[in-house]
């Protein structure tokens, strides 16, 4: 039987940005018992960092993402595939920017779930990504970041379950 889901959860993420960032996800999931596809919205903001020359950063990223899970009991255990657009800010008076600003990753995710009702459960998740398109910043023609090779995010969020299809 099919049957769907939706989903919200505030994300912690460390590789992304230039500092920690902070975010929410949003997705909807259509699950069989023991398979489900997800089609999710990231957004990630990372807490202002300084750089060189006293050089304040602000970063954020919207992420579309694509999951496709293997469920055994409150078990899962994901493939996830995202990109998006590094977008940055900083002094006005600095010159700053991203070189090849789309970030594009692989990763896998593990998460369990904690049934509250047939109708709303919390799940926990942990994932770690390889980061294939590598973004970079640049402060005054000098590059002072780059996204490293791999990344990772947790989660704890709330899933309702939607009528049978």
């Amino acid at each position: 039987m099919l049957r769907g889901e939706i989903s919200a959860s505030p994300l912690l993420a460390v590789g992304l940005l230039p500092a920690l960032a902070g975010g929410a996800s949003f997705a909807t999931a259509f699950r069989w018992q023991s398979l489900s596809v997800a089609v999710e919205a990231r957004m990630f903001t990372s807490l202002a960092d300084t750089f060189a020359d006293g050089v304040l950063v602000h970063a954020s990223l919207a992420m579309p993402a694509l999951g496709v899970c293997g469920h055994r009991g409150a078990l899962s255990l994901c493939a996830v595939f995202d990109a998006g657009e590094l977008r940055i800010t900083s002094e006005p008076e600095v010159s700053i920017h991203a070189r090849k600003p789309w970030v594009s990753s692989v990763g896998l995710r593990a998460a369990g779930d904690w049934p509250f009702s047939e109708h709303l459960s919390l799940r926990g998740f942990a994932e770690l990504h390889t980061n294939h398109s590598r973004p970079s910043i640049w402060v005054n023609n000098r590059e002072i970041w780059q996204v490293p090779p791999l990344s990772a995010a947790v989660g704890v969020g709330l899933v309702l379950p939607v009528d049978a299809f």
